[in-house]
């Protein structure tokens, strides 16, 4: 192949746009959390601690309700100081 297939093979290929960039780090995101929350429920039913691997898993579920609802979330912060 010569240079100029090698452009335009570049050329013709799609780079990500933001919007796909910021989904894949929302995915990364998520899966960290679902990592350490798995890891705590896990050391927490090794003990026997059920009410740790219940508030483990309610943490969890608002810290990724907070990442993926992030614009919801900072409105109803904005909401919150304006009433103050």
């Amino acid at each position: 192949m010569g240079l100029f297939e090698w452009v335009m093979i570049l050329g013709s290929a799609t780079l990500p746009d933001l919007g796909e960039v910021e989904s894949w780090a929302l995915n990364i995101v998520t899966q960290a959390i679902t990592l350490i929350v798995v890891f705590l429920v896990t050391k927490h039913l090794a003990k026997f601690r059920v009410g740790a691997v219940v508030s483990a898993c309610i943490f969890a579920g608002a810290v990724t309700f907070v990442v993926q609802n992030w614009d919801q979330v900072t409105d109803w912060i904005e909401a919150l100081i304006d009433l103050l």
